[in-house]
């Protein structure tokens, strides 16, 4: 019997919660202050903060006195709430993800925010700011607990029909052997922030900082020249250079930005398997610590960009049911190796996604007139920015001269990352332009699947068959390119087949889009 008394947050909640009020509405007065009050920085920071930091502290005790939180049998039961209370009850059995994390200043109070994500919520659904360490690691091993004996109990009972000894099975499945898959030194962190893709990102969002700040007005204490003026007295020649140099320095500083992001945030990352989770940890200044329950797991990515494919190198990222609106912004999953090498890469994946044997993949490729259809779509695109930039040159087709060559490589590259394999219990696609994106999907996690044929498509004769795992739709969906349109109804009954339920094979009738319940909409 889990303990039943109510728990406060520790104290010093209180000051991060009130940190946390003022991000919001602090930073945003002070910016808009400044700019509107000519450069007196000073004085509107100092009225600005003074004045704003009172309610914000108030707010914070308020909402510490009123949290309150509690294990009792199998719930999480939480109580909150200022003017509108508000009452929560999480069931252990529900409870898919559970983080640790602790910021450069928490670690130096010894506390630590925990996060507890249910099935279906698809965000945190409790927030724990903050606990002491030791109260954290508690409740989340407790947490842990409750869970697995939810499961256990679950699994004994529908077993326990059959005589198959259930119980016993569940009993042995509390024990959590540990097996590290993973650990990244930093080297191993510096070759990744190297190898990533998203230096120009960062610069881009420096380039937008930069033009933030020149806008901003403020009388910086070293007169910094005027870059309008420059360019106004430089030659044609020199503001070629100019703008290159600047372009490559903020590539530059991006690039370096993202090696550093990768050593900080992924410091001594480790990834750890037990019989029915993955835990991580990872971070240099934020540290996290995150368990993600193997059932919880939707689909398995592996993802190739191309500065790491010739280095024999990739990134591997987990779908997982749900998933919090902040994955879905990074392209919807969670990284659970950030670097990994090529003869890794079916060791980790079996791991996750027991029973797949990845080395035995066989990939039928995508059908040869997917490369004339691929070659006139990219041809378009690169004529249409060719025609942009000829409008201010002589001759104005110049431009579309390489758009041949350019599209024939393009489309060349689109067709040899195409592809999909079936394999006993699995199915996986892979696709992409210059980054190779490969899905692993198990056949029980399918939720839907479906046709789909654009008008360009049904000219040629192809379509593209969607599987949908309960990771949810966009970019969370794996897919078959550009497979002959027979090929594709046939690999659409195959894949209903091994999806739907074996009470529902009977009645289908392959080949009839209205006797599977699979068949999505945008079926022939």
């Amino acid at each position: 019997m889990m303990p039943s008394e109510s728990h406060r947050l520790h104290v010093f909640s209180v000051l991060f919660e009130a940190a946390a009020i003022a991000r919001g509405f602090i930073l945003p007065a002070v910016v808009g202050g400044i700019s509107a009050g000519g450069g007196e920085f000073d004085r509107i920071a100092t009225w600005t903060v003074g004045l704003l930091s009172i309610p914000a502290i108030l707010l914070s005790v308020a909402r510490f006195v009123a949290f309150r939180y509690r294990l009792e049998r199998d719930e999480l039961i939480i109580d909150s709430g200022l003017l509108s209370r508000r009452h929560r009850v999480i069931p252990l059995a529900r409870i898919q993800n559970i983080d640790v994390r602790e910021t450069a200043l928490q670690r130096v109070c010894g506390v630590a925010e925990l996060r507890v994500e249910t099935a279906g919520s698809g965000e945190t659904e409790a927030r724990l700011r903050v606990l002491s360490r030791a109260r954290a690691e508690a409740l989340r091993a407790d947490l842990l607990a409750g869970r697995r004996a939810a499961g256990a109990a679950a699994a004994a009972a529908g077993e326990a029909a059959a005589g198959a000894g259930g119980a016993a099975r569940a009993a042995d499945s509390t024990e959590q052997p540990v097996l590290e898959l993973v650990h990244l030194s930093r080297r191993d962190l510096l070759i990744a922030g190297a190898t990533a893709s998203e230096a120009g990102l960062v610069a881009a969002a420096l380039a937008g900082a930069l033009e933030f700040l020149d806008e901003l007005v403020l009388d910086p204490p070293i007169p910094i020249p005027d870059p309008e003026a420059i360019l106004s007295h430089a030659s044609g020649g020199a503001i070629v250079l100019i703008v290159a140099g600047t372009a490559l320095a903020l590539l530059l500083a991006g690039w370096l930005l993202s090696i550093l992001g990768a050593l900080v945030g992924y410091h001594d990352f480790t990834l750890e398997l037990t019989a029915s989770e993955l835990r991580k940890r990872y971070g240099l200044l934020t540290r996290r610590e995150a368990v993600v329950p193997l059932e919880r797991v939707q689909a398995v990515r592996v993802e190739e960009s191309w500065i790491r494919r010739p280095l024999r190198l990739a990134a591997l990222k987990i779908e997982t049911a749900g998933g919090r609106p902040q994955e879905r912004q990074r392209g919807g999953a969670e990284a659970f190796v950030p670097l990994a090498r090529a003869a890794d890469v079916p060791r980790l994946v079996a791991a996750v996604l027991r029973g797949v044997d990845y080395h035995s993949l066989r990939f039928q490729p995508a059908h040869p007139r997917a490369r004339r259809r691929a070659f006139i779509r990219y041809a378009a695109v690169l004529s249409a920015a060719g025609l942009g930039l000829g409008i201010t040159l002589e001759p104005w087709w110049l431009p579309l001269l390489p758009v041949p060559p350019l599209a024939w490589l393009a489309a060349r590259s689109y067709c040899r990352n195409l592809g999909h394999a079936l394999v006993p219990g699995f199915v996986v696609t892979r696709a992409g332009l210059f980054n190779r994106i490969t899905w692993v999907v198990p056949d029980r996690r399918i939720q839907t699947v479906h046709l789909t044929s654009s008008p360009f498509q049904r000219r040629r004769g192809l379509a593209n068959v969607v599987v949908d795992t309960a990771a949810g739709g966009g970019l969370r969906e794996a897919a078959v390119m550009d497979i002959a349109h027979a090929d594709a109804l046939a690999l659409l009954d195959e894949l209903a087949r091994r999806a739907a339920p074996r009470r529902m094979r009977a009645p289908a009738r392959a080949g009839s889009p209205a006797a599977d319940p699979l068949r999505g909409p945008g079926g022939p």
